[in-house]
Formats: C-alpha cells, structure tokens, sequence
C-alpha cells in the first residue's frame, strides 16, 4: 500500500508545482520541399517531454526550464534535427529534416512492447498517466496489468501474461534481474509489487517477442530504467491512512545521493474501513521499507549508479483450513533485500559499454504453515552479473553483444515433531549477440540469438531470435519468432533437481497505428511450449507440453475531447498446458479467455482535479471440481470491478488523494478449493480476497523550496 503514497506524491504534484512556470514550445516539421512530415519524434534531450507530429506536421509540448536545452526531431530516412538554445527560443519554430536514405536509427519492433516512458514512447503514458488511472491503487503491477495481454491477476495480485504463470514474467531493473519484485501474498491476501513507477524514466513492458538479452523467462519482461543524475535537491513527507513516510535528495554538480523511509500498517485501516475483517488478524499486516540511490557522473556519457532497496514485513493472519475450518494463526516474518551496481559508457567512436552486478535476498520464516505447530523456513539469493557492449559500424549496421551468469541458491527447512531440510543451486550462464539492419526505407530486421548452459541439469540450448519491422506512412508493421526458456518452479526442483528447463517458442505479428493523439494496435501471438515440468505418476518429469495462442487489441485517445483521455485494451486468450497430473492438457486455473478494461480520465487544472474511472471485466477462471466429471471441469463466475480515483491539488505543496476500487462492492469469487470431511463428502469454499474493496486516502507535503514532492522517484 506504500507504494501508493510514494506514487502519488509525484504523481500530479509534479505536474502542476511547474504549471506556473511552464515554457510552450510548438511549431512544425518539414521536408526539403517544404512539405509537413507527420509522425516525427520530437523531444528535449535527456528529459521526458516529447511529443509525435500530427498530420499537418505541428507539434506542442511543455518544460519547466530556465536554462538552456537541446530539442531534437528524428524520423526513419532522414537525418536527426539537434537545436541548442533557451526554451523561449523555440516557442515558435520550423524544423527542416534532410533525407538521408542510408541513416539508421534504432529499430522500431513494436511487436509486444509497450514503452510507457521514454523520449520516444509508443503510447505516451508517463508514471503521471500510471497512478492517477482507477483501479492502480498507485501499484505498478496493477498499472501495467490493464494494458493489453494482461489477465486480471485474482488473489494473488501478480502479473499474468498471455496464458502463462506469474512466474514466467520477470523483472529487471537497470537490466539487472530482480529475484523478488512483488511482496509476500497467502490465500486471499493479495502481494504488492516492490518498487514505485517514480523510480524509473523507462517502463518497457514486453509481452512477448522481447530481447535475447533477457533470460529465465517463457512469458514477458518488466525492464526498468532508473534516472542516470537528479539536478533537484527536495524533501518531503506523506501521511495516509495506511502508512507515513519521508525521504528527499542531495544534488550536486556531478551526482546525487537520494533515500527514502516509509512505514506501513493496517491496524487503523482495518479498524475504521473494514472492522468486519479486523477479527481475521491477530497482527495486521506491517511493512518497515527504506531505499537509497546513488549516481555519479564520472564524465561526458558516463555513469556509476548503485541502488539498494530494504524491506520488512510481518503479518499474524487467522485461516481455517478445509474441511473441519480448524484455525491456526499463519505467522509470517519476511526480509527482502536487493541491491544493484550498473556502469555505463558512450565513447565518441561508437562504441557503448556496461557492467552490472546485482544482489537479491529473500528469507522467509512461517509459524503455522500448513499444521498448527509447524515452523518453515525459505531463504532464497541470487547474484547477476553482467556484462554488454555495442557498436554502430555503418549506418546500415548496429551490433550488440554480452555475457551474464545467474547463480540462484534456495534454503528451505520444515519442522514439525522433527526436522527437514533441502536446498539447491542453480547456476545460468548465457552469451547474446544482436544484429540490426537497415534493409531499405522503413523496413528493419533484426537477428539476435542467445546460448545458455544451465547447471543443475548440465544443458546447454541455442535461443535464435528474428524479428522484422516495416513502416508504411503512420502504420508500422512487426513480426517476431524466438525460443526461450526458463527454470522450473522452485516447488518442483526442490523434489528433482534433475528436470529440464522449460521451453517456449513464440511467433507474434502487430499492427500498429498512431494519428495525433490515437493510436490504434491489434497483435495476434501463439506460444508452444515444451520440456513444461508437471506431476506424473506421482513424481515431477518434464515431458510436459501445450499452447498460448490470441490476439490483443488497444485503443487509447489522450484528447479525444478537453480535458478528457480514454484507454481501451480487449485481450482473447486460448490456453491449454500439461498440468497437476491430469492425463490430459487443461486450461490453467490462473488462465481467464476475455479480459477488457476501459479507463476514462478526466483532468481540469482550473478545478485543480484529476478524475480516473476503470472498469475491467474478465471472463470466469477454469477449476477442477472432483465431484464431475472430466479435468478443470467448472468455471468460476465473471470477474468485474468499477474503481474510482480522485486527485485535489490543495496547494503546489500540498497534494491529497483518494483511491476507491469495486466501488459496487461485488464479490468477485475466482476460484473454489475442496476438501473431504470425515463422511467423505467433498467441501467446498470460494476463493476470493479477504475484503472486497480497498480505500486509500493520502497527503502528500513538499517541504523547503517550490520543489513537487517527488522523493519516490529519487
């Protein structure tokens, strides 16, 4: 729940603190003959404002800047336009791009990505557009999870993506893997993602198709990009009522050193919104949580980041277990730790270096497990190293290339009357190599592929990827064929560290339209996977198999009428996977068909307002009812839920915000569990979260200069 107060913070804050000294800089884009080129990428260097051409070639964005800037214009075919000057100097001004029909700029494979921030962002959302949408309740998991692809996530919280398991998404931050992103989740408590969107300047949610630089993963990839220096010195505090915080940054010339506190703990939000539930906790869930970020400039394009990240959390729950609902009091003590070192280089001659090493620690302890009594205990780490380089050799011909290793160990212990103990290690190492070219005018590839030795089961695979790209007017066309593989759950390689590593084989085509301020996208995708590990005979082989196969639509208007954007995201999903033992492929419990979701945003600065209003729907998950016949041969009801969220602009320090999610209180059941009594009849319970709707209202201080309260993005 912190994480909406330290989303928040920034959130509109940021916006409107600058509203007051805000520079316009509009004008047009032209070619030689004088004719106005639409679709063209203007931006400010080294900042996030941008904006794309319209048909008539204008564009208009926004600063807050007193000193000089660079503001370049790129297009595919011709030379990149660098202007330096102060920003009143471009408030009115005509851009000239020369053709140049050998230049290459980077590729454009939108083909299951979705680059939410970035200069040249694909569907121009920003950590703003993030958490002032419903239904995020400032998480960004919850975020990320209304776009297209995305499956409404139930209990658990985590992201689902294109029919695969929330372990085959993974998350990497400055391109260094994160072991455990999410927070602790059991029964129908659901978990919370680690780490604001106002950590990051790039969120690059791929979901499918993605980098053979990414490994360990059969679904999609979470990258995230911190900023490289923060030239804002700021301090500030939240008070919500479900957790207080503060934190701030010390800028200097060449570098910053940021922090950031926060506590959090239910026991006042249980009591005051859901005193029905207060009875389930004997301790409610409470979360201590710090981070610091520190970074350097080291010279021209150079930088030393390092980023660590601190969390404890606790919580004493009250379930009861099927079939004869005897309590036990499910105590649980969590320490997450995660800490990364990245270097990055640009040399004049081409040529990019980095190096990044990152370290993750997950120690589980829990009283009353599974018997009341019983002690477990889980500690899992992990070291990444990494190393990349790349290099421009034409204008026709980038080259990218790296070595990475992935050393996992797991600890687990389990005591009841006596003691038990297993452990494992599990060593990846992997090489990539990418290649892109530029065939002709608007039509890219890109040739990449990666070899990957896994340790426990001393395996080696060959991962080729190629992927294809070509723009006709404002229409891009992407395709996408590429292996990938990944470990097999925890849950499985504790009982045979022997097994493969699973195995998918994704081919993914998009359409992809942007006029103005729409943008229209169809992809269609199909996953086959193989090696998938699965019980058989009442032991765990990887002779699994099956498919993911669909197709994801997107709609998103942000000035379709004043003041007001809309974002609309249809994803069909046809899965069916080895799975539990069932002699036959089923649909997966955690697998829904239809998933839509309509966001509506309102936003009126003269009213010093944000309104957000989501809505998203899902079709009923799959599940096995042992008194039927056949395998998963039940569906749960439909999934709905209309969430509400509203921002007051109080005063350019002061920010409050409130956040309403299932506002018609619906039970939504997304599954139901058995268990035989002692007459052998099976019982049954739904599965559903403790509570049905969640309200969070928050206030956000900026605290000494006329600085928006932003500490969350350091």
């Amino acid at each position: 729940m912190k994480r909406l107060a330290l989303m928040v913070g920034l959130s509109v804050c940021y916006c409107i603190v600058f509203s007051q000294t805000m520079t316009h800089i509009a004008g047009s884009v032209k070619d030689e003959a004088g004719n106005p080129l639409s679709f063209v990428n203007v931006y400010v260097k080294e900042t996030l404002k941008g904006a794309v051409t319209g048909v008539d070639g204008s564009f208009r964005l926004s600063i807050a800047a007193k000193d000089s800037i660079t503001l370049i214009a790129s297009s595919i075919g011709y030379q990149t336009f660098l202007k330096t000057g102060l920003p009143d100097s471009f408030e009115d001004i005509t851009i000239v791009l020369h053709s140049d029909e050998t230049i290459l700029n980077d590729i454009v494979i939108t083909v299951g990505s979705y680059s939410i921030m970035s200069s040249s962002t694909l569907e121009n959302k920003n950590a703003v557009d993030l958490v002032t949408t419903a239904g995020s309740e400032g998480d960004l998991y919850k975020a990320v999870s209304l776009l297209p692809g995305t499956q409404a996530s139930g209990v658990d919280g985590r992201l689902i993506v294109r029919g695969g398991s929330s372990r085959e998404t993974q998350t990497y931050i400055d391109d260094m893997h994160v072991l455990s992103p999410y927070t602790f989740s059991s029964g129908n408590f659901s978990s919370w993602g680690r780490y604001s969107p106002f950590l990051f300047e790039g969120i690059h949610f791929s979901t499918g198709g993605y980098s053979s630089e990414y490994s360990q993963s059969l679904s999609a990839v979470l990258p995230l990009e911190t900023k490289n220096v923060s030239d804002i010195s700021k301090f500030g505090v939240e008070i919500m009522n479900v957790s207080i915080g503060s934190g701030g940054t010390k800028a200097w010339k060449k570098g910053s050193a940021s922090f950031n506190v926060d506590y959090t703990d239910l026991s006042l939000y249980n009591t005051l919104f859901y005193p029905s539930v207060k009875k389930n906790w004997k301790e409610p869930y409470r979360k201590f949580g710090a981070q610091n970020q520190l970074r350097f400039e080291l010279g021209k394009d150079t930088y030393l980041k390092t980023y660590f990240a601190y969390d404890k959390t606790g919580l004493n729950l009250i379930q009861s277990d099927l079939p004869d609902s005897h309590l036990r009091d499910f105590d649980l003590d969590e320490d997450n730790a995660y800490l990364n070192a990245t270097f990055r280089k640009k040399q004049e001659n081409g040529f990019n270096w980095f190096a990044g090493i990152a370290y993750s620690l997950n120690n589980r302890n829990i009283r009353n497990l599974q018997l009341v009594g019983d002690k477990a205990g889980d500690k899992e780490q992990e070291w990444h190293v990494k190393v990349k380089a790349g290099k421009r050799f034409s204008n026709r011909y980038k080259f990218d290339a790296g070595a990475e290793s992935l050393v996992k160990d797991k600890d687990l212990q389990y005591d009841y009357h006596q003691s038990s103990q297993t452990g494992y290690s599990n060593n990846i190492h992997g090489v990539f190599i990418s290649n892109d070219l530029n065939l002709t005018r608007g039509l890219f590839l890109n040739i990449s592929s990666r070899a990957e030795y896994a340790g426990m089961n001393k395996s080696f695979a060959f991962l080729p990827r190629i992927a294809l790209g070509y723009q006709w007017n404002k229409i891009h066309f992407s395709g996408v064929l590429g292996r990938y593989q990944q470990s097999a759950s925890n849950d499985f390689l504790r009982d045979n560290p022997k097994l493969d590593q699973e195995k998918s084989l994704q081919s993914l085509f998009c359409i992809y339209y942007q006029e103005n301020s729409k943008i229209y996208r169809v992809e269609f995708y199909h996953k086959q996977y193989s090696d998938l590990a699965h019980i058989r005979n009442g032991g765990y082989v990887s002779d699994g198999s099956g498919y993911s196969r669909g197709i994801d639509v997107f709609f998103n208007d942000y000035e379709f009428m004043k003041h007001w954007n809309y974002m609309i995201a249809y994803s069909y999903n046809d899965t069916k996977r080895s799975l539990d033992g069932f002699p036959e492929k089923v649909r997966p419990n955690y697998a829904t068909r239809h998933n839509v979701s309509f966001t509506l945003k309102y936003s009126n600065f003269d009213m010093k307002s944000v309104i957000g209003l989501t809505n998203r729907t899902a079709s009923g998950r799959p599940y096995h009812h042992p008194d039927k016949p056949g395998y998963m041969n039940s569906t749960a009801p439909v999934y709905n839920s209309l969430d509400l969220s509203y921002t007051f602009l109080a005063h350019k320090n002061v920010i409050i915000y409130a956040s309403w999610s299932n506002i018609f209180n619906r039970e939504n059941i997304f599954n139901y569990e058995y268990a035989k009594n002692t007459k052998g009849q099976y019982i049954e319970r739904p599965v559903k979260l403790q509570q049905n709707q969640s309200f969070y209202i928050g206030v956000f201080i900026t605290l000494g200069k006329n600085i928006a309260y932003d500490v969350s993005n350091f």
